[in-house]
């Protein structure tokens, strides 16, 4: 049992150092970053700090970064566009999401 509480304490930090990659690519890139979470589903904690929501959620086997614009259906605000996902330029978008892995991929375990 204490074998399986281990198993998720490793994979909730490889989430979240993947995730932290995600969020500082997209916090150097000036993409506005609204929420941070550890895990998915309902949140069980959750904060503001400036403009971004730091979670943790229920379920402990993944995470997420919600950027603005991320969705290419997302509407936005015209004094925000410069901040959006979508209206960055390719090579930003790319080192955004290359970012997680690659974070991931760096750690000498």
């Amino acid at each position: 049992m204490i074998s399986i509480v281990y198993a998720i304490i490793a994979l909730s930090l490889l989430i979240l150092v993947h995730e932290f990659g995600h969020f500082l690519f997209a916090r150097l890139t000036k993409v506005k970053v609204l929420t941070f979470s550890l895990g998915f589903g309902k949140q069980l904690l959750h904060y503001k700090k400036g403009e971004t929501e730091y979670a943790i959620s229920a379920v402990p086997l993944g995470g997420y970064v919600k950027l603005l614009g991320e969705s290419p259906d997302e509407e936005v605000n015209e004094e925000e566009k410069d901040r959006s996902f979508s209206n960055k330029p390719s090579f930003q978008r790319f080192l955004i999401v290359f970012a997680g892995p690659f974070l991931i991929s760096s750690l000498q375990l």
